[in-house]
């Protein structure tokens, strides 16, 4: 390998960034793939990965003047689950790429710098940045950049890092060489595939998105689908459990006591929060994607499946929230609950609720709500 992409790797590595590859740009050979996961709905609302698809697979027909791409890992420590009782203490479960900053804005920083350096070494150099943004398929040109291979849960793996790493790349008008496609190590498991709450993976490494908890929990922007929520558990944005799973992914992990609150947190606390108080608590948080409305919708579906009553008062309260979504959600519940506060809370909101769409929810969780004691 040349000088300059040791230069390169050495600078990277400096920044934090623990992985760094690089690759040609040439046209992607996944159309025939990309084109039949996208007709089959399994990319659900994320209508925008349908639009200029041929930008997807070849980046060089919007820019001409990229010649290769710097692909970039840089990684995020799990912490080792608590022993806690979730459904006891009422806590909800959120993704461990979510904890601290918003890793959007802490990873465009460090390539602004990394940008600079490059331009540094080679003046003039064209350069074009991505975070998880964009018409990249990220994972695609990091497996041919040499930065892990695919797993059975899509995605990407590395001996030493795991999966537990963020993407980032970066186009320039360089031609530089690269390492080449690694060799797929996960041999006979399908540990990711089986223990999928939502069944949302398949051979041939396709993933499901409208049956995927961090999709359901992040993008989706709607009810959720009846039969789904009592398979998301208390994940209320995210969901690790393909990567917790993966024998790859055994020895990362550790105790991060200051991290339960950010990774678990009261869910009753959370559905007291009005807009205000959630722009505030999450202000820096990649946990503002879903909106106040999809996390407390996410929250009242968790409170539901805990079956602890005392979850009942804060979704009696939640009947009253400006959001239809989260009052419909805490409709269904309470449903699940044989306590006949529930049955009670919900006969009277029956009488008051207005939305047609939240009264159909509080009609459904009074016929099938369990026996009442």
């Amino acid at each position: 390998m040349g000088s300059l992409e040791q230069s390169i790797r050495a600078q990277a590595t400096a920044l934090g960034f623990t992985l760094c590859g690089f690759t040609r740009l040439s046209p992607l050979p996944r159309e025939e793939f990309f084109t039949s996961w996208l007709a089959q709905g399994h990319a659900g609302e994320m209508q925008y990965l349908a639009r200029n698809p041929e930008y997807r697979l070849n980046p060089t027909l919007r820019f001409p003047e990229a010649k290769s791409v710097i692909c970039l890992g840089y990684p995020y420590a799990p912490p080792r689950i608590p022993h806690l009782n979730w459904q006891q203490e009422l806590r909800g479960r959120v993704a461990a790429y979510a904890a601290g900053s918003d890793y959007h804005e802490v990873i465009k920083a460090k390539l602004l710098m990394f940008i600079e350096s490059l331009t540094g070494m080679v003046p003039g150099l064209w350069t074009r940045p991505y975070v998880d943004t964009g018409p990249v398929l990220e994972r695609e040109w990091a497996y041919r950049s040499g930065l892990g291979w695919f797993g059975k849960n899509t995605m990407l793996l590395h001996k030493q890092a795991g999966s537990w790493f963020f993407l980032a790349e970066v186009l320039v008008s360089l031609e530089l060489e690269g390492e080449g496609i690694p060799r797929a190590h996960c041999g006979k498991c399908t540990r990711c595939l089986v223990d999928c709450p939502t069944n949302a993976l398949e051979e041939g490494y396709v993933l499901k998105a409208p049956l995927c908890i961090s999709y359901l929990t992040i993008e989706h922007r709607g009810p959720i689908a009846h039969e789904l929520r009592p398979k998301m558990g208390n994940w209320i944005f995210g969901c690790d459990v393909c990567q917790e799973v993966c024998p790859w992914n055994e020895k990362f992990g550790r105790p991060r006591e200051d991290l339960i609150e950010e990774l678990f947190p009261s869910l009753p606390e959370l559905l007291l929060l009005d807009e205000t108080g959630f722009r505030a608590r999450f202000r820096h948080s990649a946990i503002l994607r879903p909106k106040r409305r999809g996390l407390l919708r996410n929250v009242a579906i968790a409170l539901g499946n805990s079956g602890n009553p005392a979850a009942i008062a804060p979704l009696r309260a939640a009947l009253s929230d400006p959001e239809p979504l989260v009052r419909g959600h805490a409709a269904w519940a309470l449903g699940r609950f044989t306590e006949r506060e529930a049955r009670t809370a919900l006969e009277h909101h029956l009488s008051l609720e207005e939305e047609l769409w939240v009264r159909e929810e509080v009609v459904k969780a009074l016929e099938e709500m369990p026996f009442v004691t």
